[in-house]
């Protein structure tokens, strides 16, 4: 059987086998998630999502039902040991399990034994869209970030209600050509958003990770030390992984911020040449993680998007 739609909205996932020829698609896999369901164990903060910065990169757990909590364990690269072989098993005993809080560490240990250990890779892959007469992309298939913010759910939000604003003019679709072009515009109204999403989730696993680089470590404790700050300092980067505020100059700042209070705390009591050096090194480090993956977003469209033609277009007449 043949169906034909004078529109198709691709939405396959990551996995999607459509996208090639929608799009230019570069695909990155930096790690990889370990999942694990831990049974019968108690967050140290009831029904909150934790992050462990852990070494190598960040282990997550979070609460899924009253008696389950999933523990993701990051393992940095596009190869994990082999779960068949039982490497799987002492990695995550061995290297994992001493540094997670001692109040999941038997849990996690029963979890390992259980073996019901399941792999998946993270993918990063900015949009980057062939406009296509009766097809459009939206979702995983199209674009993808790391996981570890769980930003993946709100872009794809995000993007649904920009699509039924543009949508609601139109009652009739069976003008390809037009409609493609007036469909353009998604491209360009979705980015501040997605992009800010997406940028936030790439430069925090790149912060979170361990790194033998003094002035990495000295950015990954002043984020934490930042975030611990309350108020402002914890509620404006929140407002950005939630979605509830996804401005990508608020974002520029809160992540230059951080980086001026670390600097500010190794200037402290007083700064020496060493000092200064490393505070130069985090300030540069910093700029060489957030605008590589901006630049890579598309640094027009995420904060001038007004300048962009397709912003304006028209919903095609009957």
């Amino acid at each position: 059987m043949t169906a034909s739609a004078p529109l198709t909205i691709v939405c396959d996932g990551c996995f999607s086998n459509l996208r090639r020829s929608l799009c230019t698609p570069k695909v990155d896999v930096p790690s990889c998630f370990v999942g694990l369901v831990l049974e019968n164990c108690d967050l140290p903060f009831a029904n909150h999502g934790h992050v462990v910065l852990a070494d190598p990169s960040p282990i997550l757990f979070y609460p899924i039902s009253s008696t389950e909590v999933r523990c993701l364990v990051d393992v940095p690269g596009q190869k994990v040991p082999s779960i068949a072989k039982g490497e799987m098993a002492t990695y995550l005993k061995t290297l994992v399990a001493p540094q997670i809080p001692s109040q999941l560490y038997e849990a996690f240990i029963a979890a390992i034994d259980k073996g019901n250990i399941k792999t998946m890779p993270n993918r990063s892959m900015p949009a980057n869209p062939h406009p296509t007469p009766g097809a459009l992309l939206m979702g995983d298939a199209f674009n993808m970030r790391h996981p570890l913010t769980g930003g993946g759910m709100t872009v794809a939000l995000s993007d649904i209600v920009v699509i039924r604003n543009l949508r609601r003019p139109i009652h009739d679709l069976n003008d390809a050509a037009t409609l493609s072009k007036y469909l353009e515009s998604f491209y360009t109204l979705r980015k501040p958003v997605a992009s800010t999403i997406n940028t936030l989730a790439g430069a925090l696993y790149k912060v979170f990770c361990a790194s033998p680089d003094q002035a990495r470590k000295e950015m990954r404790e002043a984020c934490f030390d930042y975030l611990s700050l309350g108020g402002i300092f914890s509620n404006g980067p929140v407002s950005l992984l939630s979605g509830l505020n996804p401005h990508p100059l608020n974002l520029v700042l809160h992540f230059f911020a951080v980086a001026v209070y670390g600097i500010g705390r190794l200037f402290l009591p007083f700064p020496t040449p060493k000092r200064i050096w490393l505070g130069v090194r985090l300030l540069s480090g910093a700029s060489g993680i957030i605008f590589p993956i901006m630049n890579a977003e598309g640094f027009r469209q995420m904060f001038f998007p007004a300048t962009v033609p397709a912003y304006y277009r028209s919903p095609p007449v009957n």
